[in-house]
């Protein structure tokens, strides 16, 4: 049975990167219509001419990384360095936006959208995180301080504690992020893991189930009562083995019905033509599968013993309900009387018993078709 891997906490890494990316452009464009803002109905500015042309050189190079393919370019030394050139590229400009437009524009802000930024796409590499994190703090004291009309002291502290905890809060968003997504590909992979061992369990056991079934055949009796009864346990077995061959492809999802049906018929009756229809949105789980599995194991025999050609085999959706009908020329067998004939006992005993307790159905007789009808839900689904 093949490995299920464990999660790789660098691929959370990258994931958590790339939405950083994505997050880091959308801010991009947020700068540069707060900038608009000031520059149209904010405090008058000491240079509009540069803010303006500094603003439209930085909406050209946003336009420029959108249209990038990072999660290529991060898997190589090559886009690492760009989202380096990006990153000092924006501290650069902020800091020339602050000081071309006057410290009363506090266009400083901006770096509490811009040093976030950084630290997310930097805090998986703790050394280069603590040099942006000097660069950003560098670039605020020039964005506050170059200025000649510098804002007053206690605003500058307040900008200062407004970026500390906008920085603090992205970082630790990104960890509960990076958390989550180790979490749900640990999930995965234990879903992946129970997947396997179902199929390897249903492999083993129709395995087993063929090796019964063969063994019951080869001390099959000359007598031929005897040997009908062999033969009727033994086509019992490679019916079952039948339904664990089709779940064993499924690894704990619901079976298509077409392919389980498909499965039985091929297992019952090989060399006999019967017409099968299957609707085929039809789903089943496992439990239902196994005692769909039982009846039409026992209905299609008894029609072939017992019946006439043509034989014909359905199961569609009917309302709430899916219909099962076996049926073929003969006068079929009285499967709704509270006795079983001699012959057919045991074998019909079961088809009311999984009826009526395994899939919460009720099985009826017309001629030679035997419907049986259950909830297409199961109970307690």
């Amino acid at each position: 049975m093949a490995s299920v891997p464990s999660p790789d906490p660098a691929v959370a890494d990258r994931e958590a990167l790339r939405a950083a990316l994505r997050a880091g452009l959308l801010l991009g464009w947020t700068s540069v219509v707060g900038i608009a803002v000031v520059l149209v109905f904010g405090p008058e500015v000491r240079s509009p001419t540069a803010v303006a042309v500094l603003t439209g050189v930085g909406a050209l190079a946003h336009t420029f990384l959108a249209t990038l393919d990072w999660p290529q370019l991060l898997r190589t030394r090559r886009g690492r360095l760009l989202l380096d050139a990006w990153g000092a590229g924006v501290l650069v400009a902020v800091c020339a936006l602050a000081i071309f437009a006057g410290g009363q524009s506090r266009l400083d802000l901006l770096l509490l959208l811009v040093v976030p930024f950084l630290a997310i796409t930097h805090q998986e590499r703790p050394g280069q995180l603590a040099g942006w994190l000097v660069a950003a703090g560098a670039a605020f004291l020039a964005a506050v301080l170059a200025p000649d009309d510098r804002l007053e002291t206690g605003e500058v502290l307040l900008h200062l504690v407004l970026l500390v905890g906008a920085t603090l809060l992205g970082l630790s968003l990104t960890r509960a992020l990076e958390r989550q997504a180790l979490g749900r590909a640990e999930a995965a992979r234990r879903a992946a893991l129970e997947g396997a061992l179902l199929a390897e369990a249903h492999h083993r056991v129709k395995n087993s189930l063929q090796v019964v079934s063969d063994l019951l055949l080869l001390g099959r009796p000359a007598d031929p009562t005897a040997a009908a009864v062999l033969d009727r346990a033994a086509g019992r077995i490679r019916s079952i083995a039948a339904v664990h061959r089709a779940l064993e492809s499924r690894a704990g999802a619901p079976v298509a019905a077409p392919e389980l049906v498909t499965a039985l018929v091929e297992a019952i009756a090989p060399d006999v033509p019967v017409r099968v229809h299957v609707a085929e949105q039809l789903t089943l789980s496992a439990d239902r599968a196994q005692s769909l599995g039982v009846v039409v194991n026992e209905l299609l025999t008894n029609a072939l013993e017992h019946g006439s050609p043509p034989y014909a085999l359905e199961l569609v959706p009917h309302g709430d309900e899916i219909a099962l009908l076996v049926q073929d020329a003969g006068d079929g067998p009285d499967v709704a009387g509270a006795d079983a004939g001699p012959a057919d006992g045991l074998g019909l005993v079961l088809v009311r018993q999984i009826v009526g307790a395994g899939l919460n159905g009720r099985i009826e007789t017309r001629g030679g078709a035997v419907r049986v009808t259950f909830p297409a839900a199961a109970p307690g689904a």
